[in-house]
C-alpha cells in the first residue's frame, strides 16, 4: 500500500495564494471612486458583450477582476442573497457589509478546499448619503475582506494610483471629473486599440436603483487625446 504524499500545509497554502495572485495581477484594472455625485465604477474591459461590473440592490455594484466565469457566478450569488435578505426582512437590511462577510466566507471556503482556488478580486460599493458614509469593500481570493472608505482598486492597477487619487480629493469633485481622472490615470498603462473602460455610477441620493451605467470609452482614443 503506498504512502500518500505529505505537504507542509504552510507550503500549500503559500503555493494556493501565490497561484490566485498571479491570475489576478494579469487581470486589467477596476477602481471605484467616491465623489459629490455618487460612488464611480470604471473597469478596463476587452470584451464588448461580458460586464465586469454589475447592480447588485438599491445602493449597492459589484465589479470583478480576474476569472469572469469565477467571479460573474459570486455576483450572481450576490444577487439572489440580496433579493432573499429584502424579501425575508425588508430592503434596508440589505448592506454591503453583510454581503461582503457572506462572499468572504464562501471565497475564503473555496480558497482551503477547492481543486483549485479562485483567481478573483472583487469590489463592493455601496453610496451613502455623503461621500463620509460611501463604503467600498474589496474581497481577496482567499477570502480576505478590506474597507477602503472613498477607494479601491484592484487588478493590474498602476504604481501610485492610490495616492495621486488621495492627492486629488477626488471625493468632493464632480462625477465626471472623477471619470476623467481615472480614465486618464488608466490611460497611462492601458491605452489600446482592443480595451474599452466600462462606467457605472452609483448615483447619490437616489432612494431606489441608484445604478447607471455609462457609455464605455476607448481607451486608445483617450491616450491620443492627451498626446
Amino acid at each position: 500500500m503506498s504512502m500518500p504524499f505529505y505537504v507542509d500545509p504552510e507550503q500549500l497554502t503559500k503555493d494556493r495564494a501565490d497561484f490566485s495572485r498571479r491570475g489576478v495581477s494579469r487581470g486589467l484594472p477596476v477602481i471605484a471612486a467616491s465623489s459629490a455625485d455618487g460612488i464611480v465604477i470604471i473597469a478596463l474591459n476587452s470584451s464588448t458583450s461580458l460586464m465586469k461590473i454589475g447592480e447588485v440592490h438599491d445602493h449597492i455594484a459589484f465589479a470583478g477582476a480576474g476569472k469572469f466565469h469565477e467571479y460573474e457566478a459570486l455576483r450572481l450569488a450576490a444577487v439572489r442573497w440580496a433579493d432573499t435578505r429584502a424579501y425575508q426582512y425588508s430592503r434596508r437590511d440589505v448592506s454591503a457589509s453583510s454581503l461582503a462577510n457572506a462572499l468572504a466566507h464562501a471565497i475564503g471556503e473555496a480558497f482551503v478546499s477547492a481543486p483549485k482556488p479562485l483567481e478573483i478580486a472583487l469590489l463592493l460599493p455601496e453610496v451613502g448619503q455623503a461621500p463620509e458614509l460611501d463604503r467600498i469593500f474589496s474581497l481577496s481570493f482567499d477570502g480576505s475582506l478590506s474597507d477602503h472608505g472613498t477607494f479601491a482598486a484592484i487588478g493590474g492597477v498602476p504604481d501610485g494610483l492610490a495616492q495621486r487619487a488621495f492627492d486629488s480629493a477626488l471625493y468632493e469633485r464632480e462625477a465626471e471629473a472623477v471619470i476623467d481622472f481615472c480614465v486618464r490615470e488608466l490611460a497611462r498603462t492601458h491605452a489600446d486599440d482592443s480595451i474599452h473602460a466600462e462606467i457605472a455610477l452609483l448615483r447619490r441620493g437616489v432612494e431606489l436603483r441608484s445604478f447607471e451605467r455609462h457609455t464605455p470609452v476607448s481607451m486608445a482614443r483617450v491616450e491620443r487625446s492627451h498626446l
